[in-house]
């Protein structure tokens, strides 16, 4: 199968930040990034907020783009930049009704926990675990999906998500994980969605978490427009989020895009040691399961 075959399979980028103005400022920008995805097969995205910053761009790229499906939270990173009633507005957001091409509702995210924040000590763990459990329980009472961001908090991540058990599925983003830990998330509905970073011949945790992960959960994800560091990324080394640069190509765009996730499929495929088309035929069937969760019911 050709590159440009893989149009026959028509496939979602479950985790990609539209709204960050790397993908440019104008909607003629954002246009160009979604059309030379579809031109890959790339069909839908979904469009992860990280902050009261970027919920207002984030649902105006979902009323513009019916292929664009919207979350909105607040990522573990900022969790210190919100004040006030804020659970208010996220509510506001998280009801509001998309024009998108499944009819689905907003869900939650990206939330979650980061361990590896500077200055991450006990008490900014437990900050934001109170911030990513006063938005889980608003998730928990609209019954909507969740996207989940950990890093070196897996236990705690994995208590809080059987603590809500109302949420219908969870996307878990990017996670490395150990088969224990993976169990116990299928267990609890969860897909796990997978970037280049993730299956890059370097991450040696990314590789090993693809590999452990059930084929019939996986989805794949750009998490664009994601710093990629100069010679590759490296999972071993705690300090490449220091060293990265915002890379792009001899043509300009970003190396970390929608339509780079065909790459990544293929990549996966060998992971699992799956023929690519198969690798994508159980994607699709996949995203079937794990977008039914997302349906309107008004």
């Amino acid at each position: 199968m050709t590159q440009d075959a893989s149009n026959a399979f028509l496939i979602t980028d479950v985790h990609v930040h539209l709204q960050d103005k790397r993908f440019g400022a104008t909607w003629e920008d954002t246009e160009l990034y979604i059309e030379r995805a579809r031109e890959k097969g790339v069909a839908r995205f979904v469009c992860a907020a990280t902050s009261p910053a970027d919920w207002n761009r984030t649902a105006q790229i979902a009323q513009r783009f019916p292929n664009v499906l919207p979350t909105f939270g607040v990522h573990p990173w900022f969790y210190d930049k919100i004040s006030g009633d804020w659970t208010q507005p996220l509510k506001m957001f998280l009801d509001a009704k998309f024009s998108n091409e499944l009819q689905a509702r907003a869900a939650l995210g990206e939330v979650g926990l980061d361990f590896v924040v500077r200055n991450c000590d006990d008490e900014v763990k437990a900050a934001q675990e109170e911030t990513l459990r006063a938005q889980l329980q608003i998730a928990n009472e609209r019954g909507i999906p969740v996207v989940m961001h950990s890093v070196r908090a897996n236990e705690r991540a994995l208590l809080c998500m059987k603590e809500f058990s109302k949420v219908p599925t969870w996307l878990l983003h990017g996670w490395n994980a150990t088969p224990q830990e993976i169990e116990r998330a299928c267990e609890l509905g969860a897909f796990f969605s997978f970037s280049k970073r993730n299956a890059s011949p370097r991450a040696k945790r990314g590789r090993e978490t693809i590999a452990a992960v059930p084929r019939d959960r996986i989805l794949l994800e750009s998490d664009g427009p994601t710093p990629v560091p100069p010679n590759g990324y490296d999972s071993n080394d705690p300090n490449w989020q220091t060293k990265v640069v915002q890379a792009r190509g001899q043509d300009g765009f970003l190396l970390d895009e929608p339509a780079h996730i065909i790459a990544t499929a293929r990549e996966i495929a060998a992971i699992k040691k799956l023929e690519f088309d198969e690798f994508l035929r159980q994607v699709q069937i996949n995203e079937r399961r794990f977008f039914a969760n997302w349906t309107r019911k008004d």
